[in-house]
């Protein structure tokens, strides 16, 4: 009769169905206070993915991995051209021991991007940039994971004379990518923005400047329909100088934009409201003097899906400074700092705070060429700092421990400020804090936000729901 009576058996089914699912809840019991530590695990393996070199100038690439304290545990770090069945290097077997290349990421026509694979202990709190010097230019940039969408915020045509993406697929399926652009009279795109095809182990580059000549700033959002891609964006100025442009926050009310160097030159805040409203956005910046009080800072409007900008050159005075942009919308920003005559430009834009936790530490490989400094902001409460140099054979010096006050900048004395120095950056009080480096080179400037170099992450928290009781 059950069999016949196909009601009768839909029945059974949602029987056995709450049957199961009652049995998980109360064998699981998994529900997770609000006010529970997070459970954290080792970092045991980290890919990063090195952008081609661009220009005709020696590049180096470096890594370092401070490794996991008290940990005997063994690991391997190596590199490679992103090529199918590309060799890699020899690989670095110790932690805390400076690794470069000036062979892996060659700067000739067929230049791709530079895979860095680590594993063990060698991917604990891992770091990777490139930096190439040519003549007297310097460009450096972070070495990123592959992602599925990557935020961009950048001058527009207006003051470049090219404005290149470069994207890397570093998995063995190929990826599918869409690239949005948002400029100050709105959105621009073409058919070349869309479904772009990247093979496995493949690189792409992709002019954007046909769509951004008439603008003043724009943002470029990188989001992929299908796999990953690791996205870098270069900007050639018009004046000269070209720099690679850092990636920024997602979207959110609030960013913190550390590294604005000093000196004459003016240094331009882009900001980038992508969704369908606008935004009112209120500029606050802390110099070593303090807050900085101005009539300019207090309202900025930023059109729905557009870009907009703001100059903080008369603000700022020549003081260094972190910038903070809290909004009532959604928004992302970055910052374009020229070194008087307007001749070269640098870029810096939003990054993770370091603080007490698994997210105290961030690194700066070394940069082998130039004189670098750290910019150190606290945009709300004092924090204890140390800064603990590495040489290149993984010898640590002196650390230097200073207190940046609440609501200031401070760009300390460093000894040595060599290139071929590795600095490790620790919060271990109060903050949260927002790092930089910068790297000044035969009057050429670089400046490279630094994010939190974890050793540890929290595992993702347990839920009451579906997901928690099926796998």
């Amino acid at each position: 009769m059950i069999v016949e009576n196909r009601f009768a058996l839909l029945g059974l089914v949602m029987v056995a169905l709450a049957a199961l699912f009652g049995a998980a809840h109360l064998s699981l019991n998994v529900v997770a206070p609000a006010d529970a530590a997070p459970v954290l695990t080792r970092v045991e393996s980290a890919l990063r993915v090195c952008p081609p070199p661009q220009g005709s100038g020696a590049t180096q690439v470096a890594a370092f991995a401070p490794g996991a304290e008290g940990s005997d545990e063994a690991g391997s770090l190596g590199a490679a051209p992103n090529r199918p069945g590309a060799e890699p290097t020899e690989p670095l077997l110790e932690a805390g021991v400076p690794w470069s290349s000036t062979d892996v990421a060659a700067d000739d026509e067929d230049a791709s991007g530079t895979l860095v694979r680590a594993d063990g202990v060698l991917a604990a709190g891992l770091e990777v940039t490139q930096t190439s010097t040519g003549g007297s230019a310097v460009t450096e940039v972070r070495c990123v994971e592959p992602s599925l969408s990557t935020w961009f915020v950048a001058p527009g045509g207006r003051d470049l004379d090219e404005l290149r993406l470069h994207l890397s697929n570093a998995d063995a399926s190929a990826a599918t990518v869409n690239v949005d652009l948002f400029a100050t009279d709105g959105p621009a795109f073409a058919p070349e923005t869309r479904g772009v095809q990247i093979g496995p182990a493949d690189d792409l580059e992709l002019s954007l400047m046909p769509l951004v000549e008439t603008t003043g700033a724009v943002a470029v959002h990188v989001r992929t329909n299908s796999g990953r891609v690791a996205a870098a964006l270069f900007a050639e100025g018009s004046k000269g100088g070209a720099a690679w442009v850092p990636a920024t926050a997602e979207p959110a009310t609030r960013h913190v934009i550390p590294g604005v160097v000093g000196g004459g030159g003016n240094k331009r805040l882009i900001v980038t409201a992508p969704g369908d409203d606008p935004a009112t956005v209120k500029v606050r910046l802390t110099t070593p003097d303090g807050v900085v009080e101005d009539e300019s800072l207090t309202s900025l409007d930023v059109p729905p899906a557009a870009s907009a900008r703001l100059s903080l050159e008369g603000p700022l005075d020549k003081r260094p400074a972190t910038v903070v942009v809290e909004s009532d919308r959604p928004v992302v920003a970055g910052i374009a700092v020229e070194r008087s005559g307007g001749d070269d430009v640098a870029y810096s834009s939003a990054v993770d705070p370091l603080e007490s936790g698994p997210n105290a530490r961030a690194v700066a490989p070394a940069t082998g060429k130039g004189t670098t400094s750290l910019l150190l902001g606290a945009p709300q409460e004092a924090a204890v700092v140390r800064l603990t140099p590495i040489d290149k054979d993984g010898v640590a010096g002196e650390p230097v421990v200073l207190t940046v006050e609440a609501a200031t900048t401070v760009e300390p004395e460093l000894d040595p400020t060599g290139g071929g120095t590795t600095w490790v950056v620790e919060a271990l009080e109060g903050g949260p804090v927002h790092a930089a480096r910068s790297l000044a080179h035969d009057g050429s400037l670089s400046i490279l936000p630094l994010p939190p170099a974890p050793s540890e992450v929290p595992l993702p928290r347990v839920a009451d729901s579906l997901t928690s009781i099926v796998p």
